[in-house]
């Protein structure tokens, strides 16, 4: 045998004791599939799966300083996608945390008084422009209170065109606890992971994903994996949100760009799944 066989031998056999030795690995769960629990494909605009709020009813996110005021009449379905429609247009806006003059209306959808669940795979089809300032996301939130865990499956912030996010927040209520003393210890409460990946992301369909098992997060894009995590792993039912927020941020010089208006998010469908044994 030459030495060339020799070499090939080792790196065959260095690789693969790195595969089974790796935490992740792909047969983990070869004995499960996946069972849908929950779709909408966007026949029509169905009002028992969907609310246009946050599940403590108000519209608007006070503390991230946003600029829109989300309406029923932002999502509309046309030809089996649902658009979620964002735009310039003045509005007084009011509920339980505050009161003021909004100039942007937008588009949101949750499920949060018809679906959640705990663990499992959530899915999205979805495409959406660039434009500075607006915001467009997919996330999944707890029911309980605080807030958190989210799960920012994806946010395109409207910033740098070839550049989209993923998130995950855990802890305690952020920014009420984001650090420092509390119950008499020292240490953050607040926990954040983000990735920013580069890309081809305006006007493009694509399908991201979120699966969260009880040992590891994972999250793809075109089935392609982006990011995992066995960090601060959800185990409180979830519930769905996609949404348009807008936001004049610094990187843009606190500018958002009205020019062709009004700014559609389009979503083909959403899908969730659960995991369960395979049927002999």
């Amino acid at each position: 045998m030459n030495k060339k066989f020799f070499i090939f031998a080792a790196i065959f056999i260095f690789s693969f004791s790195l595969l089974i030795s790796s935490g992740f690995r792909n047969d983990e769960y070869v004995n499960y599939e996946w069972k849908l629990t929950f779709e909408d494909n966007f026949d029509i605009f169905d009002k028992t799966k969907w609310i246009h709020n946050f599940d403590a009813g108000n519209r608007t996110i006070w503390s991230n300083k946003e600029l829109q005021w989300y309406k029923d009449e932002n999502a509309t379905v046309e030809n089996g996608i649902l658009k979620l429609t964002a735009k310039k247009e003045s509005i007084y806006g009011k509920d339980t945390q505050g009161e003021k003059q909004f100039e942007y209306t937008s588009g949101l959808i949750s499920s949060s008084p018809s679906f959640t669940q705990a663990y499992g795979k959530w899915e999205i089809r979805t495409k959406f422009p660039f434009r500075k300032g607006f915001w467009p996301a997919f996330w999944l939130v707890a029911k309980q209170q605080p807030g958190l865990p989210e799960i920012d499956v994806f946010e395109y912030f409207g910033i740098n065109k070839n550049k989209i996010s993923i998130a995950h927040h855990w802890g305690i209520d952020y920014p009420n606890y984001a650090g420092g003393m509390y119950e008499g210890k020292t240490e953050p409460f607040y926990y954040l992971r983000n990735k920013e990946f580069d890309g081809n992301f305006s006007n493009v369909w694509m399908v991201w994903s979120f699966e969260c098992f009880p040992n590891k997060m994972v999250w793809k894009l075109n089935d392609n994996i982006v990011y995992e995590t066995t960090e601060g792993i959800p185990t409180a039912p979830l519930y769905i949100l996609a949404n348009i927020a807008i936001k004049d941020w610094p990187d843009n010089n606190n500018e958002v760009d009205n020019t062709d208006s009004p700014y559609v998010m389009e979503i083909d469908y959403i899908r969730v799944y659960k995991m369960v044994p395979k049927q002999n």
